[in-house]
Order: C-alpha cells, then sequence, then structure tokens
C-alpha cells in the first residue's frame, strides 16, 4: 500500500512539476545522461577532441546524421537539441530504439567502426548542432584510448542494450513508462509524445491511455 501511495506521489509530482523544475529539465537531462554507456565510461578524451578538432554542424529538425544502409561518416558530441536513432519495420515504418542527448556522443559505434553499413537511422528530433569528427579519426583515437581493444566499449553497450531487452519481458508497458518518466521526467518535454510511444514498443493511442490512467490514479 505505501508503495502505491508513492508511486502516486511521484506521478503526480511529474505531472505536475513546479515551475523551477521545468525550467531546469534541459540542464538536468544534459548533466546526468540518458545512455548508460556514457556514464559507464570515461569519453572525455573523444569529446574534448571533437570539439577542439571538430567541425560545429547544425542539423535542423529530421536532418540526417547517419542513414541506414550507409556507412557512417561521422562521430560527434551533441551540443544542443537532440537526436533520434531508429529502424525501418517490415512494414516500412519507423521504430525509435534510443536517443542521444546535448552532451552525449552520437554516432553508430559497431558498424562504423568496422566500415559496415548501419543498421538505423540517426536523425535530428529537433534543431540541433554537433562537434563532428570523421570516423576514421574516432577509431583511432578509441583504439588508443583503449589500447586497440575496444571489449570494454562493446561490453557496456551490450549490457545496456540486453537490460533493455529483458525489461520487455519483465514489466508491462505502464511499468517501463513510470520508470522513463522516473528517471528521466523532463524527456517529456524534449521528446514527442509519438517517438516515445515508439520508444517503449506501444502505438500512441495506447501511450496516451496509459498516461490518462495514471492520471486518473494520482487524482483518487
Amino acid at each position: 500500500m505505501c508503495s502505491l501511495i508513492f508511486t502516486i506521489y511521484l506521478v503526480n509530482l511529474y505531472l505536475n512539476p513546479p515551475q523551477e523544475i521545468i525550467t531546469r529539465n534541459r540542464d538536468c537531462l544534459m548533466r546526468k545522461g540518458f545512455n548508460i554507456y556514457d556514464q559507464k565510461i570515461d569519453l572525455s578524451a573523444i569529446k574534448d577532441f571533437c570539439r577542439e578538432n571538430g567541425r560545429l554542424i547544425h542539423y535542423s529538425k529530421e536532418d540526417v546524421f547517419v542513414r541506414q544502409g550507409c556507412v557512417a561518416k561521422y562521430l560527434g558530441v551533441v551540443e544542443s537539441g537532440y537526436f533520434k536513432y531508429a529502424t525501418l519495420t517490415s512494414s516500412g515504418n519507423e521504430a525509435v530504439v534510443g536517443f542521444a542527448f546535448e552532451g552525449e556522443i552520437v554516432a553508430e559505434y559497431y558498424n562504423s567502426f568496422n566500415a559496415l553499413p548501419s543498421e538505423i537511422t540517426i536523425q535530428a528530433g529537433n534543431d540541433a548542432s554537433v562537434s563532428q569528427i570523421r570516423t576514421g579519426e574516432a577509431r583511432n583515437i578509441f583504439n588508443s584510448f583503449f589500447e586497440g581493444n575496444l571489449s570494454a566499449l562493446n561490453g557496456t553497450l551490450f549490457s545496456e542494450i540486453y537490460s533493455r531487452y529483458l525489461e520487455l519481458y519483465r514489466k508491462t508497458p505502464t511499468e517501463r513508462y513510470l520508470d522513463l518518466i522516473t528517471l528521466y521526467p523532463q524527456i517529456l518535454d524534449i521528446v514527442s509524445l509519438r517517438d516515445i510511444a515508439s520508444y517503449l514498443l506501444v502505438t500512441p493511442v495506447y501511450l496516451s491511455r496509459i498516461r490518462k490512467n495514471i492520471a486518473k490514479k494520482s487524482g483518487e
């Protein structure tokens, strides 16, 4: 019972946050980071190199950074805005599989480092800017930083992907949504509900139903 009350309290707080929390949302997400690998691995060397030696490129909303089926040419640090990672389903619809926010690396690591066609498209979710370098330069820095052994990076990436895969079986869509807004409440101010629904593997209509049910429970 206490757990339910606490959950309702959290949901109500995120549905009706104080104004000072709203104004800090973007900064909080930038500091905390969305991608676990970006927190577990020290990527400061590659980020510093991008900022000091790369080019600052502006991307308008929906501009493509990496296109599915093509070998990625660049890796960069998101300086403003955000990027979404998406793949095409067998029916030709877009499925959002990830995001890169301010201060995080935007890249298609494995395939680009191995000169293989990308399995995803990375495009700007809104107007964004990136300090970017060519993939070859990034690969050399990573090889130097990890002394030619990228297993630490690959292992962390795999761990994050595997954990998310297991969550699809462990938790309901409502539970996954609550986890998302509890960890990153500010994502609701940045990313469209349509893309959040796709990321959670539900339809926009189903996500709307989830949000209405949560709002109803928080008001009881």
